[in-house]
């Protein structure tokens, strides 16, 4: 009883825009009809653009055959529950699923991974955007998506996201927060520590200069807690920018070199030039 009435609707749809094969059937519009569920569309397979919106649609369970739509409109109804029902509109571009009743972000998502062409999603003013961290999950899963619930994604967002959403990166951002930056003097602390002794071996190796120990505490390491072998390294580089580089100067009393005419009489220096050698 209830197909009857949509059926009809479609037929006067069609007749309004004089349309006769069902293969020139692009667009349909059935929005505010009042649908419980969305009727057998199959027909029309080179249909791109559908409204159904703001209808009384519980389920969707007849669109497997219009995979060439790219603008669908579920927006204002009913709906539960995807699963199984979008997967295959692989062209999908845009589509709007806000104000329903959707509740599961996992299963929600999983639904529209295959579109790889999707760019303008809408799902806000569903209980699954009451989720923490919804919108990065979202991000993270759909990376082809920018304009989400009316907003546009971020690089910083998408940044976000991976973070969150990808294991790996997050334990190696785990790994590196436990060596964080940090001045020498903690170094020493923790190499102190690793060998047992109250000072590393390298200390001895280090001038301990007061301008020198002064330049080595505002040099930045890094402290890694996986391999032994990192610390060596970083030690390495310490004693290397410490490590003294030498420097001479000649000084002479101009007024104690003979000129040309004493030159010609024979006078000789009176006092060599004194070299001094300086290390920094």
């Amino acid at each position: 009883m209830a197909a009857a009435p949509v059926q009809e609707v479609i037929e006067n749809e069609l007749k309004r825009h004089k349309i006769k094969r069902k293969s020139d059937v692009i667009e349909l519009y059935l929005a505010k009809e009042g649908l419980t569920e969305v009727p057998d569309l199959s027909r029309f397979k080179q249909l791109q653009y559908l409204w159904l919106n703001h209808n009384k649609i519980k389920t969707i369970n007849s669109l497997k055959m219009n995979r060439c739509l790219k603008e669908l409109y579920l927006q204002n109804n009913l709906l539960l529950d995807l699963a199984g029902s979008l997967k295959h509109l692989t062209s999908l571009q845009i589509l709007l699923l806000h104000n329903n009743r959707l509740t599961k972000v996992e299963k929600t998502v999983a639904e529209l991974k295959t579109m790889t062409w999707l760019h303008t999603l809408n799902i806000f003013n569903n209980p699954l955007t009451q989720d923490k961290d919804y919108r990065l999950y979202v991000i993270y899963h759909l990376p082809s998506v920018q304009l989400l619930d009316r907003q546009y994604v971020h690089q910083k967002e998408r940044e976000a996201a991976l973070d969150l959403c990808n294991q790996d990166r997050m334990r190696v951002r785990q790994s590196l927060a436990f060596g964080q930056r940090i001045q020498t003097n903690l170094l020493k602390q923790k190499v102190s520590k690793r060998s047992g002794s109250a000072h590393p071996s390298w200390m001895s190796v280090v001038p301990r200069q007061k301008g020198i120990l002064k330049h080595s505490k505002q040099i930045m390491l890094t402290v890694s807690s996986s391999s032994s072998e990192r610390v060596t390294s970083k030690i390495e580089v310490v004693q290397r920018v410490n490590q003294k580089s030498m420097m001479e100067h000649s000084i002479l009393d101009w007024s104690k070199v003979p000129n040309a005419q004493q030159k010609r009489q024979g006078d000789e220096l009176t006092e060599p030039s004194q070299i001094i050698t300086q290390f920094r």
